[in-house]
This record gives C-alpha cells, structure tokens and sequence, in this order.
C-alpha cells in the first residue's frame, strides 16, 4: 500500500476546503453588503431582518460542515466537542430565528405612540453602528423603543403623536405616520 495515497487524500480534501471557504466567506459578504443597502424602515424591513439572521445561519452551517468533515480525523472527545458545537450552533441559530418566525406568522400591528422622542446612538465601531431610535407610549402606557431610519429622526419632531405600524417581535417599523 502507498503511503502517500492517504496524503494524497488530505491535500484534495484541503483544496475543497478552500474553495468552499471562499464560497461561504463571499456569500456571508454578499448576504452583509444587501443588509447594509436595504432601509431601516419600510416594507423591506423584514428582508433586512432576514440577511441578518442569514450571516448566523451560514456561519453555523460552515461551522457544523467543518466539524462532520472532520469527524474521521477526530478522537473521541474532541468528535464529543464537535457535537457540542453542531447543537449549540443549531440552538443559536432557531434562537435568533425566533422573533422573524414570529413576525411572519403574525403580521405588523399599527399603534399610535404619544409624547415620542427620538435619539441617535453611535457606539465605537464606526459608519455603520449609527442607529435612531423612536420612543414612545402607546394606548396602555406602554413604552415602545424602536429603530427607525436617518430620515425619520430628521422628520419627526420630540414630543408629538404619531401612528406607527411594526413588526411587534423584532421591533422594526414598517411606517411612520
């Protein structure tokens, strides 16, 4: 028997690695510039809200593929690890799920807030960790904080009433009226 056959092998096995590495890595880019590009507010909020969770779940799948190709490689209690990372990826990712699952099977709601504010936070990250924000009371004094888009926070004014329609689990604002 060769002994190179089982090197052989590994090195095909490593060259598909890779290309499958680039394609996961170019689908999570993909999948992030679109969530960038698509409006904070406004009938597309749930796509948005999508190509999020879909960062998650190709990250995790990328993970649970790596881990059951490797699964032969492995001892015994690192394959006991690897089957740690596979449930604690898939609990993540139904997680995360949760909410947009929610949303879809239960539609937007409209409420009208009184006496609103409107705040920015910008955290240290950069360009795209600026987030405005619109708070507000509705009918049963219930304090509703929900993001909204640049455009809103310049419109909207501090203290006036408005009408509101939303996703109720994932927070995210279809209109502002």
């Amino acid at each position: 028997m060769d002994p190179f056959v089982g090197r052989e092998q590994y090195i095909l096995n490593m060259k598909r690695l890779k290309k499958q590495e680039i394609i996961f890595f170019v689908l999570v880019l993909a999948v992030i510039a679109a969530g960038l590009l698509l409006p904070k507010t406004g009938e597309l909020v749930l796509l948005d809200e999508f190509c999020d969770l879909s960062v998650i779940w190709i990250v995790c799948a990328y993970l649970v593929i790596r881990v059951v190709r490797n699964r032969t490689l492995l001892s015994a209690s690192r394959k006991a690890l690897g089957a740690g990372v596979v449930i604690v990826c898939f609990a993540l990712a139904l997680w995360f799920s949760k909410d947009l699952v929610l949303d879809l099977s239960s539609g937007s709601q409209t409420v009208e807030l009184k006496d609103i504010q409107v705040s920015e936070s910008l955290a240290h990250t950069g360009i795209f960790s600026h987030h405005y924000y619109l708070t507000g009371s509705d009918n049963e004094d219930e304090i509703l904080r929900l993001e909204i888009s640049g455009e809103d926070y310049g419109r909207l004014q501090q203290g006036q009433t408005v009408r509101v329609e939303y996703y109720k689990h994932t927070g995210r604002i279809v209109k502002v009226d």
